[in-house]
């Protein structure tokens, strides 16, 4: 099975850029008015949703590749699987099939831990091309997978810090990177730098690596038992991710502004035509029609899965202001 997480779904996409098909409606409302404009994509799944679940640990050399295996190995075994600072169990949902058996794969927060880590910091020192005589230095893309990625986050710090300016700090652990899996791959780095300098963009940064005691979650992984057919398996799966039912045919006018949708998307400017609005109805939408086009913000619901006519669908919609 390929690798999906339902959390993966549920991105939501710029709309710059979107092709408008807005129905006949559109045109009636007057220029002055507020409008607000709805869209309507549909990706068409198939008769089954198997091949959109399935979760198998990384057979790489990624650091966290190990332990992702240890996890795997021992919650199919029956027992539970303890982490500190990380979650390796991708999502709420998360399916393993096993010699025929279908399991879903939980997490829980069970307590803090304090733990020593290695933290990797950097210092600019400078362009390398700019520098009168630049330390001997490697280079990022030369340093092993555990290293390069922890060097790419203390550089966006180093470099705020040398223009200003701020960083993604959804990514920054401490000033920097935070190593973990160390266990599991080998480092140049930490604990011990062998190094003193790297280079990265063509920019020199001096080397700082200290050991930092720090409080991190706990968490428990364990496998629960789903199914053990895949025939099972797949009631399961319609029972456990299908949002919207529509059990009866869409009306030709629905049908017809359904099938633009899966073709691509589908757009309208308030006000909406009736057909439009019937099958935002009939997808279970009625919170966003009723939108205030005077006060309403940029909406979306995304990764909707709907079953119809003994086909699955997932769909998102999208409200934003048409001005």
């Amino acid at each position: 099975m390929s690798d999906w997480s339902r959390r993966s779904l549920l991105t939501a996409v710029g709309l710059a850029g979107v092709g408008s098909l807005a129905g006949c409606s559109a045109l009636e409302s007057t220029v002055d008015e507020p409008q607000l404009s709805y869209t309507l994509s549909v990706d068409e799944i198939g008769e089954t949703l198997l091949d959109r679940v399935g979760w198998s640990p990384d057979d790489g050399d990624a650091p966290w590749a190990a332990e992702q295996r240890r996890l795997y190995d021992a919650v199919l075994d029956g027992e539970r699987y303890t982490t500190v600072g990380y979650d390796l169990v991708p999502d709420e949902q998360t399916y393993v099939e096993h010699d025929g058996t279908y399991y879903e794969l939980h997490s829980t927060t069970t307590g803090l831990r304090e733990i020593e880590r290695s933290v990797l910091r950097l210092e600019w020192v400078g362009r390398r091309d700019e520098l009168d005589d630049p330390p001997a230095a490697i280079e990022r893309e030369d340093l092993p997978p555990i290293d390069a990625r922890a060097v790419f986050p203390a550089y966006v710090v180093a470099r705020a810090r040398e223009y200003g300016g701020g960083y993604p700090h959804d990514i920054v652990e401490e000033g920097g990177s935070v190593y973990r899996f160390l266990d599991d791959g080998d480092s140049e780095l930490a604990p011990d730098p062998d190094h003193q300098h790297v280079v990265v963009h063509d920019t020199i940064l001096e080397v700082s690596v200290t050991q930092v005691r720090l409080e991190e979650p706990v968490y428990a992984a364990m496998a629960l038992e789903v199914a053990d057919s895949e025939a099972a398996f797949e009631r399961a799966l319609d029972g456990a991710l299908v949002d919207v039912r529509v059990d009866e045919p869409l009306p030709d006018d629905q049908r017809r502004l359904f099938q633009r949708a899966a073709a691509g998307e589908y757009e309208e400017t308030t006000p909406l035509s009736e057909e439009y609005r019937g099958l935002l109805q009939r997808l279970e939408r009625h919170d966003l029609l009723d939108a205030d086009p005077e006060r309403q913000r940029s909406r979306f619901e995304t990764g909707i899965y709907l079953k119809y006519d003994g086909r699955f669908y997932s769909f998102d919609v999208y409200v934003n202001s048409a001005d």
